[in-house]
């Protein structure tokens, strides 16, 4: 019988239950002994989707696109269990059906709790559970943090853990340990701990001693944060109540004397549209018009520099700039989806024309236009910037005195038609002929908060970023009156929804849909170490704050929140300061402001380094020799500076000696050497999450069928990774 180790029972572990029960199936004669370890005892939803989780912790993913495993749209999947061929979706249709309980009576495009989909990961995992005890595997879980691994003779693998000296011996050993904690991640965080009350991690949730007498501050304005946010407001007794079409806060009297929001950027994440592609998603998800993984492949090809002969050999062997060749072209995906849902697809049409010569160019070999990223964002994208400025000159034209022109051979009136709808909505542009329809318009409002000038509506990456500064203030607006007001557009954007909304639609297509053939330009060394860390800290923070953010409703409890005066976003952008041993806030949002803190809580999820987690296993992993550490080195030797572990294409950690061990891991240890790995699967859509568990579970399958006889090694571990 073959021993199996899985640390972690999250999601991830469940993933590769599911995968062990398809192994089991195709070779009924294998036996297997899996054990899982999980540190909280959550087995199947892990403490981040816990049912103890309070209910004001919201996921940001909506119910249809939440799954429990691989489907048919994964094209190497070929097996399906009883107990996880079901979606999010289903199960909760099946759990209103059966009981009537409204807590389960949700809409595909409704954001649930994580309390919710953590009792139904938990459910589906003990009927997944059942399963696999229903073919003779023996399982066996264990509520206790896994501290060290040892290589015992042969591959034999030796598990110690946290609270019991009991050791577990191993075959196989998989890793799915989902987010952890490291050792002061903010630089000042060594000194904060000698002054005040400071959390270095936020999860689970938990209670300051005395937080009502508290002043807290909240480093990050991410969905961590929001969660802790409402855990002291809304989980202590507040109540949101509509008055007058406007969400107010009530306090409960259980509120921390003050919260104050801090972040680099000063925003907390943009709400999340209205979900209107999952009507049709064969339809609306977006492929790419340039950016495509034929594209990626040739810009290597082309323009890729030499990676170092000290890389890992699982690297390519050429890296990529991110900033001068993988941007520019995602920077004009942005703006042709953001164009196609402003001006129509008959514009869209003479912008890929005309644009395709551009790329070929850009793309064929080192030239002038592909040596800096201004100049390459410049050249890509000035056919698309000609054709809308002339457009918006045209709609102005037409909306002054109904001038009738053409943009080549497309009518003005069709841009039109597509411009009224999308800022004053579908039911005005259809009300008559667009004549018509124009000569009412100077009478009314955008009910999103558009602007109604044409010249307002040219696509602006600046305003992305930092939307703010391109608003119009009178200079002595407080910053919390300027975020508020932005936070109110940006909700009323995101009520258009992503088919309608041109910045809300055109950065779910480019940073959602595109998502993983961003990670193919990056994984395994894609990209210069330089680019890497740049990428991670500009682009990828501008991506989750504009992408990854929380539902219209939860963003609109914030806007409570701080009209309340409970959350404080005076200090948003903050120099923190020590002083005298005092903890002060410096406002660079309001200069001239300062104030005190009582406590600290770090709610960053930060990128994984092996080498700063604060259990002991990964670095026991690296001291034991059974794992080695990713090396990212450019051609003349640069580093990328975070560590994480050297593993195959196939999540199989590499040793010291360059040799497959049978460990294996899923989700964040995997991070760095590979990038965005944490999620849930999502159901249809071929996605990243399935096929690379399916990934791993091949390789495990391939090492059992290796063996004849487990003790001994396999022949295949025994492999060194050549490149």
């Amino acid at each position: 019988m073959t021993r199996i180790a899985i640390i972690g029972g999250g999601p991830n572990s469940m993933y590769l239950l599911n995968g062990l029960l398809g192994v089991l199936s195709e070779n009924p004669k294998q036996r297997l002994n899996i054990t899982l370890f999980d540190k909280y005892g959550d087995f199947g939803s892990g403490w981040a989707h816990s049912p103890r989780q309070p209910k004001t912790s919201m996921l940001n993913r909506i119910v249809g696109q939440l799954a429990y495993a691989p489907d048919k749209s994964n094209n190497i999947c070929g097996f399906f269990p009883k107990s996880t061929n079901i979606t999010f979706n289903e199960w909760c249709k099946r759990k209103y059906t059966l009981t009537q309980d409204e807590r389960y009576n949700k809409n595909p495009d409704e954001f649930p709790t994580r309390e919710l989909y953590g009792e139904s990961l938990k459910e589906i995992f003990y009927a997944l559970v059942n399963e696999l005890l229903a073919t003779r595997a023996d399982i066996k879980l264990i509520k206790d943090e896994v501290n060290g691994i040892k290589k015992e003779s042969g591959s034999l693998y030796k598990l110690s853990t946290m609270t019991n000296s009991k050791t577990h011996i191993f075959d196989i050993v998989i890793l799915a340990t989902g987010h952890q904690e490291l050792k002061d991640n903010l630089v000042l965080s060594k000194q904060l701990k000698t002054c005040i009350e400071y959390y270095n991690f936020a999860y689970p949730l938990f209670d300051v001693p005395q937080w009502q007498e508290k002043r807290i501050g909240i480093i990050g304005m991410g969905l961590t944060a929001i969660d802790i946010m409402l855990y002291y407001t809304e989980n202590k007794g507040g109540k949101f109540i509509r008055e007058n079409n406007q969400l107010k806060y009530k306090p409960s009297g259980e509120e921390p004397k003050k919260i104050f929001a801090l972040s680099r950027s000063g925003y907390f994440t943009y709400s999340r549209p209205h979900n209107f592609k999952e009507i049709d998603l064969q339809k609306y998800e977006h492929n790419g018009y340039f950016y495509t993984r034929q594209l990626v492949d040739k810009l290597r090809e082309q323009l890729g520099a030499p990676s170092h002969s000290d890389s890992s050999p699982v690297n390519h062997s050429k890296q990529l700039d991110f900033d001068r060749h993988i941007f520019p072209v995602l920077l004009l995906e942005l703006k042709l989806c953001y164009y196609r849902i402003l001006f129509g697809q008959e514009i869209l049409e003479l912008m890929l024309e005309q644009t395709r010569p551009l790329v070929d160019n850009f793309s064929s070999s080192h030239n002038q236009h592909n040596m800096q990223k201004d100049t390459a964002i410049e050249f890509l994208t000035k056919a698309v910037d000609i054709l809308a400025r002339e457009t918006v000159f045209k709609i102005r034209r037409y909306l002054n005195d109904q001038t009738t022109t053409f943009i080549q051979h497309v009518t003005i009136e069709s841009a039109v038609k597509r411009f009224v709808h999308v800022v004053y909505g579908q039911q005005v542009a259809e009300s008559g002929n667009i004549i018509q329809v124009v000569q009412q318009l100077p009478s009314m409002g955008s009910p999103w908060g558009h602007s109604t000038e044409p010249e307002a509506h040219l696509f602006n990456w600046d305003f992305i970023v930092d939307p703010i500064t391109h608003m119009n203030f009178s200079p002595n607006t407080p910053y919390r009156d300027r975020l508020l007001q932005f936070m109110e557009l940006d909700r009323l954007q995101s009520e258009q929804g992503n088919l309608d909304n041109p910045y809300k639609g055109a950065c779910d297509d480019v940073f959602r849909d595109l998502r993983q053939c961003v990670v193919y330009a990056v994984d395994f060394g894609g990209i210069t170490p330089a680019s890497y860390h740049w990428m991670l800290k500009d682009f990828y923070a501008v991506h989750n704050r504009a992408a990854n953010g929380n539902c219209i409703e939860l963003m609109e409890k914030i806007e409570a929140l701080i009209e309340a005066n409970i959350v404080d976003v005076t200090y948003a952008k903050s120099n923190i300061q020590i002083d005298d041993n005092i903890v002060y806030l410096h406002s660079l949002s309001d200069p001239g402001n300062l104030t005190t803190l009582d406590t600290m809580i770090d709610a960053k999820l930060h990128n994984f380094d092996v080498k700063k987690a604060k259990g002991q296993l990964f670095t026991n992993l690296l001291n034991e020799g059974i794992a080695s550490c990713w090396i990212h080195k450019d051609q003349n030797g640069v580093e990328y500076p975070i560590s994480s572990f050297n593993i195959t294409r196939e999540f199989q950690f590499i040793n010291c000696h360059g040799e497959k061990e049978l460990v294996f891991c899923i989700g964040q240890p995997s991070e760095g050497i590979m990038f965005f790995q944490n999620g849930s699967i999502r159901p249809n859509v071929n996605h990243h999450v399935a096929n690379d568990v399916l990934a791993c579970i091949n390789a495990v399958k391939r090492e059992l069928s290796n063996t004849n006889k487990f003790g001994t090694e396999s022949s295949l571990n025994k492999q060194k990774i050549i490149p």
